[in-house]
Formats: C-alpha cells, sequence, structure tokens
C-alpha cells in the first residue's frame, strides 16, 4: 500500500495485533522513548487519518447506504455480517496508535507545552468519541497504559466516556488559547492538520464539543440544544476545516482512493444516496459520484452485489489528494440548525440550515451555490424546516464520515430500507467487540450482538 508519511512517525504498538493497520501508511512503530514532540503529534495525526479514512468510515458509508459493500469482504459487510475480527485493526489504530502517542506526548512534553498538549488533548477526543460511538463502553480512564504494564484496561461507561470528551475539549481551548511566550516549543509543520494554527484548533475543538453535546439529543433535547449552541457561538467561518490532508505529504494519498486503486470493485456507491442527488439536481452528484459504465450515474441497492458497472465513489472523496473531512463549518451549521429547531427557534433553524447548505455545496464543488439549487434546497423558512430536512442534507455534506451513520441511529434519517436478504433484515447499529480484545483483556465489555444499540442511541 502507498506511504501516507515518509520517515518515521512514532505510533506505539502495545499489543503484537496491530501492526496491520499501519503497513498501509509505511509508517514503523517504534519505542516512544526518545521520540520528539513533533514526531509524535505528526504519529497522532497520521493514525487519525486512519480512523476517518479508513475501514471504520467505510463500514459506516456501507451500513448508512451512501455506499454499498459490492464484492468479497464487503459484499459481506452489505450483507450486515462484520466480526469482531473485521475490526481489530481498527479498534488497535485508535488504542494502540493514536493514543499511545498522545499520552506520551502528554507525559513527556504537556508541562510548558501547552499548544502541543491541547492539540492533543483535542486528537484524544476524536479518538474516544469514534470509538464510543461505534462500541459504546470503553476504556478512557486507563486507556492506553500499556506502557506503564496495564494491558487489561477497565472500561468506562459511554456516558461518562462523553463527559470526558468534553473535558478534555475544554482543557484542549484552555491550552491553546495561553500566549507563545507559555511554550518551550511551538508546533509547526509537524502539525500536518494546521500548520500550527492554533485559532483553527481553537475552532475544532468547540465544533467536536458541539457534536457530543448534539449525540445526546433524544437523552436530552433541550439541554443538549442550548450545549450545542454554546459551543457552536464560538465557531468562526473564517477559520479552515479541520480534515486529513494529504496533498502536501510526500508519499501519500487520500485512503478512499487508495482503497480503490488496489481494491477495486469491492465498494459502488449506494442506490439511495445516489437517487437522492439525482432527483435533487444536486450539484454535488459529480463531484460525489464517479459516472458509471454507461456514462451516467448509479448506484446499488443493499441486496445488490457483484455489479461493476455501478459508480465509484466520485473525484471530490476519492482522489490522491482529496482531503477527508473529520470537522467542518458545514457540520456545524447542520448542528445549529437541529439545535434551533429543538429549541423552538425555527426560523433560526432555517437560516442555519441554509447556510448549511450553502456552505457544503462550496466545499465539495468549489463553487458558490446557484440561484437555481439554493431556491430548491437552500431556502428554507420557519414554516417548512424539519428534522428530516436537516438530518437528509447533513447525511450528503458529511458523506464518508461516521457521522451520517450515527446521525441515522440517532434520528432515524434518511429513512433507509434494510436489506431484505439479511438475516435480520435490520441495519447493525453498533461494531462488536475488538477479537484482541476478547481475548486478552478480562476487563473488557464485550458485546457480539450488532444490534444492541449504544446509551445515546437507546
Amino acid at each position: 500500500m502507498k506511504k501516507i508519511f515518509l520517515g518515521v512517525l512514532v505510533l506505539i504498538v502495545a499489543t503484537s495485533s496491530c501492526t496491520n493497520q499501519f503497513d498501509e501508511y509505511g509508517v514503523n512503530p517504534n519505542s516512544p522513548e526518545t521520540a520528539s514532540a513533533a514526531l509524535l503529534l505528526s504519529g497522532a495525526e497520521v493514525s487519525t487519518f486512519a480512523t476517518y479514512g479508513g475501514q471504520l468510515g467505510r463500514i459506516s458509508s456501507v451500513l448508512a447506504q451512501q455506499a454499498a459493500g459490492n464484492q468479497f469482504q464487503y459484499q459481506t459487510f452489505g450483507q450486515y455480517v462484520i466480526t469482531e475480527a473485521d475490526i481489530t485493526n481498527e479498534w488497535a489504530t485508535i488504542y494502540n496508535g493514536t493514543l499511545i502517542n498522545t499520552r506520551t506526548l502528554l507525559d513527556k512534553y504537556g508541562t510548558g507545552n501547552p499548544y502541543y498538549s491541547g492539540m492533543t488533548k483535542v486528537l484524544m477526543a476524536l479518538s474516544f468519541g469514534v470509538a464510543t460511538d461505534f462500541w459504546g463502553d470503553v476504556p478512557f480512564n486507563e486507556a492506553a497504559t500499556g506502557l506503564q504494564g496495564n494491558f487489561q484496561p477497565k472500561y468506562d461507561k459511554q456516558e461518562d466516556v462523553i463527559k470526558g470528551i468534553q473535558t478534555l475539549l475544554d482543557g484542549a481551548i484552555t491550552d491553546l488559547s495561553q500566549p507563545q511566550t507559555a511554550n518551550q516549543f511551538l508546533p509547526g509543520t509537524d502539525d500536518i492538520i494546521f500548520k500550527g494554527d492554533v485559532k483553527a484548533w481553537i475552532n475544532a475543538a468547540y465544533i467536536i464539543k458541539a457534536r457530543y453535546a448534539n449525540r445526546l439529543s433524544q437523552l436530552d433535547p433541550t439541554g443538549s440544544a442550548t450545549q450545542v449552541m454554546a459551543s457552536l457561538s464560538k465557531v468562526s467561518a473564517d477559520q479552515p476545516d479541520m480534515n486529513a490532508v494529504f496533498y502536501d505529504i510526500a508519499g501519500s494519498f487520500n485512503q478512499w482512493y487508495d482503497f480503490l486503486s488496489n481494491r477495486a470493485g469491492y465498494i459502488k456507491m449506494g442506490k439511495f444516496f445516489v437517487d437522492y442527488l439525482k432527483t435533487n439536481a444536486d450539484p454535488r452528484l459529480p463531484y460525489l459520484v464517479a459516472k458509471d459504465e454507461n456514462n451516467g450515474y448509479s448506484g446499488l441497492a443493499p441486496e445488490e452485489s457483484d455489479n461493476t458497472a455501478a459508480s465509484d465513489p466520485g473525484p471530490a472523496i476519492a482522489s490522491a489528494d482529496s482531503p477527508t473531512p473529520i470537522a467542518t463549518y458545514a457540520e456545524a451549521k447542520f448542528m445549529e440548525a437541529e439545535a434551533q429547531l429543538r429549541l423552538g427557534k425555527a426560523a433560526e433553524a432555517a437560516v442555519a440550515y441554509n447556510t448549511a447548505v450553502t456552505a457544503s455545496v462550496k466545499r465539495i464543488t468549489g463553487s458558490d451555490i446557484s440561484a437555481d439549487f439554493k431556491q430548491k434546497a437552500a431556502s428554507e423558512t420557519a414554516s417548512t424546516i424539519s428534522l428530516q430536512k436537516i438530518i437528509n442534507q447533513k447525511y450528503v455534506a458529511l458523506f464518508t464520515s461516521p457521522e451520517g451513520y450515527n446521525d441515522w441511529r440517532r434520528t432515524g434519517f434518511p429513512q433507509l430500507k434494510a436489506n431484505q436478504d439479511s438475516q435480520k433484515k435490520a441495519i447493525p447499529v453498533r461494531l462488536p467487540t475488538s477479537q484482541d480484545e476478547r481475548n486478552y483483556n478480562l476487563n473488557a465489555t464485550v458485546v457480539d450482538d450488532i444490534y444492541q444499540p449504544v446509551w445515546w442511541d437507546k
């Protein structure tokens, strides 16, 4: 597989099972004792890219019917057969990659380096967030303590993990708000995401805070909406989106591009997603969806497979240098629209929604929204806005992100029909526990039922 980064990025291996994921990046596992803050930060960012751009993003896109499992392993995923072994490397990427890097960075360099500390805490929050969204109860307080001799970390309840994510992000914002003079070392090009721009990191932290407040919309509709609005009041349209980036890293490629190049036919576009774009004459269609063998745009229904004629993912998400979204302004405005709607402020919700669609079109196509499409899709009012419209458009805007799958679990939108050829004729609502956790961690909360919802989805 192609390298994502030339040179040594320190991705610590606490167990022997996690090396497969990092082979994809050409990253060498190493000892942290002599690693610099710069190498640890770069390594943590690279493994975060692996989490957002790799198999977890692909599986969640198949489950949400943005994509379709067509052949081999992904045909099986499309039939909702997902085993503990299928996601062991993805668990290891988070716990034996990102979180060991970040814990080591904090322990070794956190004192006297608030910028490194703040960036590290944001990456930790992202990793814990993905882990708890897919697996529910996960290690938090004892996570990544293998270097201290703890190879069987205890699991924390999802409710407590989400509280911990908010605490991490609050700490990150405090750290990143310190003056430059408070730092012994300053991040620069080793920060692959923002090149040391602390304002951009703070902006991203507030978006992620809003995301995990909004995750509780079914448990505390008003309280979660109030928290969302408090965080989003600090988000600026002038700050860049947080993306996994590849264009300025020698020898690196977007993971969707790399996967499709090396495993052509495994994944095609989903029929529901493609038809939604076509029905609305959406200008994002040719950017999100490649032309099929008949020079049109087509996707596969969940029951369909082994069809090489259908469309592949498009150039905006699967070119060699396509950025993979992690936390974007469009997501922030969709969350604002949803929160305002829960607070009974439909007019404000409509304004935020219209802004979100406009921002998404610009981000994906590189062009301003046309008058025709604005009239069709970004001109909602207090009397026409709805949760379904908000989530359906967010589903398009965040393709490749797990957020489409998370939102479907949380809200029931978009209204998807499960693969009727699957055993249970129902879409899974979580992933199974990692095989290595079952085998080697006696403290693991083992869940093999992929139809058992996580706490925030109950």
